[in-house]
């Protein structure tokens, strides 16, 4: 994957995460649960990767 396609991956699954949780806790229309650990386990799996490339691309 290069790293623009990369960064723009990474900004799009934190964006989806910052709307599900604006809806999910104002209460805008029904979400389940499910849903919202899907996208928080996604922006955990892709805030690890960038980190352990970060960490290759400085030693």
């Amino acid at each position: 994957m290069s790293q623009k396609t990369f960064k723009y991956l990474h900004a799009f699954i934190f964006l989806c995460l910052g709307l599900l949780l604006v809806v999910k806790y104002l209460d805008l229309f029904p979400l389940p649960n499910w849903l919202l650990g899907v996208g928080i386990a996604l922006g955990a799996i892709v805030f690890f990767v960038e980190g352990i490339r970060n960490r290759k691309k400085t030693s």
